[in-house]
């Protein structure tokens, strides 16, 4: 299952960062992201993740353990790795984020203009994937303005 999600903002580059590149900061703006924990006992950027979503009178939830495997300034890559020594699921998130032609690149400039995200994940699993499916894009629309909100607050408060 691969999906693509973005947006386009007045915000920087730095702004659109600062909710993006911590996994931690998920929950703020996407729902379906319950909890994100930093693992500090780690030597790479890594982060313990809960998704967890209602279908009907159910819930359920995942656990994953996520590693920021590429960190440059306009891609971000965070990748599923556990350490109990099985096989799991491939969970890829990569985030592009591009400033438009003439876009601040950060808070602190006056360029005019826009910043664009683009959000893809890639999930291998084999299990209940249409229902994965629609459950992620009710919760990337969601998600997507939510952020836009907290970005269009922060373009605000410059």
């Amino acid at each position: 299952m691969d999906i693509e999600a973005g947006l386009t903002t007045a915000a920087s580059v730095d702004a659109v960062l600062k909710y993006v590149d911590d996994l931690a900061v998920y929950p703020e703006w996407m729902s379906l992201v319950h909890s994100a924990t930093r693992d500090v006992s780690s030597p790479e950027p890594t982060w313990n993740v809960e998704l967890r979503a209602s279908v009907g009178p159910f819930a359920r939830s995942k656990r994953l353990r996520l590693v920021r495997t590429v960190n440059e300034r306009g891609r971000i890559v965070f990748e599923r790795r556990e350490i109990d020594g099985r096989t799991h699921a491939t969970w890829r998130l990569t985030v592009t984020i591009a400033p438009g032609l003439g876009a601040a690149t950060s808070r602190a400039d006056d360029g005019a203009g826009a910043t664009t995200l683009t959000m893809q994940l890639h999930y291998d699993g084999r299990f209940f994937v249409g229902v994965v499916e629609s459950i992620l894009q009710q919760n990337i629309d969601a998600g997507r303005k939510r952020l836009s909100e907290l970005l269009a607050r922060r373009c605000g408060d410059r």
